[in-house]
């Protein structure tokens, strides 16, 4: 009887442990726009086809975590604001994960295979200034990398591709992105605006949008654990960087700013001093101002200093560019597409989406 007893009891052990383990398994979901259809459970061999299936899919369950939604190359078209909502309990070793299925490290990645996401939300607000949200990501412990986002064509409306409103919110990893707009396909183009704790920018490429990233505010008043690093930003027609409740321990650095308008905007209370090192600041209208979300205010005053550190400010940056082939009428995009040429001004400075 009690070897029966003891059977019986290494049974139900095992049944929990067994259920424990497929209870906290990781989450993956696959996207392809070519071979996708959302009604597919989102495994590699039957992926679904749009990022709003797979928001749908995550904030349905309440595991938590990590989950990683992996995106095809292919285009995507954002018709309506994704939202992925609050409701999961990510941590640090336990994220939520949007991301390439290849990565630019990979040896083989060509410009070609970064998955294209093109925002059409209609924007809402005032018939002058509206604004539209392509990803709103309401959890903690996030990371979003390897994805070119192209903004949003719709007149007169701001175009958020990466959003998150949750003040309390923490740990927003944006990596190996490129952001490209265009002042007149793309009226008004801000790549990454967050609130909250530990935003981090990083190995990321703006090309031609207006301000590549806010900083914006947090709970209790300041931001800490903010980031931007390794990082090329070239014509930003209105701020390259802007920060907000930002704290001074805000890490500036590798990063190439070059013909922007202004180089750095805050908020007119901010007169934190920020650090700059490793940077090449270059061919830019103003270096720093003050602005509000309504209005640009100016220029800083003698009462604004930064702390600089092996910081160039003089020189062209010469970017790659497409290339036409001479043998046909394609268009071939380097490996380098609009990275640093090499042996120029800031090529040595790591800066772009290849960690590498």
């Amino acid at each position: 009887m009690r070897i029966k007893e003891n059977i019986l009891w290494w049974i139900i052990f095992a049944v929990v442990i067994f259920s424990a383990g497929v209870s906290t398994q990781a989450e993956t979901i696959y996207i392809s726009s070519d071979q996708g259809n959302d009604t597919n459970p989102g495994t590699k061999e039957m992926p679904i086809q749009t990022i709003a299936r797979a928001a749908a899919i995550v904030n349905d369950s309440n595991e938590p975590g990590p989950t990683t939604i992996k995106i095809t190359p292919g285009a995507y078209c954002i018709p309506e604001m994704v939202v992925f909502e609050k409701s999961r309990q990510y941590a640090k070793d336990k994220r939520f994960i949007i991301e390439a299925t290849v990565l630019p490290d990979d040896k083989n990645w060509t410009p070609a295979m970064m998955p294209v996401i093109l925002s059409t939300v209609k924007g809402e607000g005032s018939d002058t200034e509206k604004h539209a949200i392509a990803i709103k990501i309401e959890v903690s412990h996030a990371t979003v990398r390897g994805i070119k986002f192209l903004g949003n064509p719709r007149p007169r409306t701001w175009c958020y591709s990466i959003f998150r409103s949750g003040k309390n919110l923490d740990d927003l990893v944006i990596s190996q992105c490129m952001f490209v707009g265009d002042e007149q396909a793309l009226p008004y183009n801000c790549p990454v605006c967050a609130n909250g704790q530990a935003v981090v920018v990083e190995h990321c490429v703006f090309y031609k949008s207006d301000i590549p990233a806010i900083f914006w505010d947090a709970e209790g008043g300041i931001s800490k654990g903010n980031a931007m690093r390794y990082c090329i930003v070239d014509g930003a027609d209105i701020a390259a960087v802007w920060t907000c409740q930002t704290d001074e321990d805000f890490e500036f650095h590798h990063n190439i700013i070059t013909r922007s308008q202004y180089f750095w905007m805050r908020a007119p209370n901010n007169k934190k001093k920020y650090t700059i090192r490793d940077c090449i600041i270059t061919d830019n209208k103003y270096k720093s101002g003050y602005g509000t979300a309504a209005a640009i205010n100016g220029q800083t005053g003698p009462e604004i200093t930064f702390e600089e550190k092996n910081v160039i400010k003089q020189g062209n940056v010469q970017l790659e560019k497409a290339i036409v082939t001479a043998d046909a009428l394609s268009v071939v995009r380097p490996r380098g597409y609009l990275h640093v040429v090499p042996g120029t001004l800031g090529s040595d400075l790591g800066a772009g989406l290849f960690k590498k």
